[in-house]
């Protein structure tokens, strides 16, 4: 295995997600907005730098990745909805439907998968088999949003990273077995729930 590949890996995925770490605020989404599009310029960036540009087939022969995708984003943000009020702005459907999904995607898959490449074995997770560097960069990008989601305090952070931990090996898994465009997908259906959820109380709001 190659440490050293797995460290550029590492080091790329957190120059990409500084803004993020930075920008952050609960008291505004707008900057998330900001923060996300700056990280998703880095994100192509880093892409084309690494060389890793070919994005290879798009495989839409199942919807099964898809369904699986939502449902567990509606379990997910149906479970951190009753414990924290997710927010909504005009900008929260382009970050987490577009700038999120496709930062993570390339950053996380695309870029980190394609470094650690030759850590294919696979370990079980329940009754769900993913290979070692899927599991390892779920657990980085939950801890990078456990940093970014600090700032609103401890237990929203731990709930938030484990959303991502989920999010992170789903995505891995269709990454590895449908190709890049289901995995962005897979993850935009995942947190579609997040703007839906929080237009609900946007709403609720208006009407109080």
């Amino acid at each position: 295995m190659s440490w050293i590949n797995f460290l550029e890996a590492v080091i790329i995925i957190v120059a990409v997600y500084l803004p993020l770490l930075l920008g952050k605020s609960r008291k505004n989404e707008e900057n998330v907005f900001w923060a996300s599009m700056v990280s998703l310029t880095l994100a192509i960036v880093a892409t084309f730098v690494t060389g890793n540009t070919k994005v290879g087939i798009f495989n839409f022969s199942s919807a099964l990745p898809i369904i699986v995708a939502l449902v567990a984003g509606f379990i997910s943000y149906g479970i951190h909805d009753l414990n924290f009020e997710l927010q909504s702005t005009k900008f929260s459907p382009i970050t987490w439907l577009i700038f999120i999904p496709i930062t993570d995607n390339l950053v996380f898959r695309h870029i980190a998968l394609f470094y650690t490449s030759e850590w294919v074995f696979k370990i079980q997770i329940l009754a769900w088999y993913v290979t070692v560097n899927v599991f390892l960069f779920a657990i980085i990008a939950a801890l990078i949003y456990f940093l970014i989601y600090l700032k609103n305090g401890l237990k929203e952070a731990l709930v938030e990273a484990a959303m991502f931990f989920v999010i992170g090996l789903i995505a891995g898994y269709i990454y590895v077995n449908y190709g890049l465009l289901m995995a962005i997908i897979s993850e935009l259906v995942f947190n579609l729930w997040r703007v839906i959820f929080g237009m609900i109380h946007a709403k609720i709001k208006e009407s109080a």
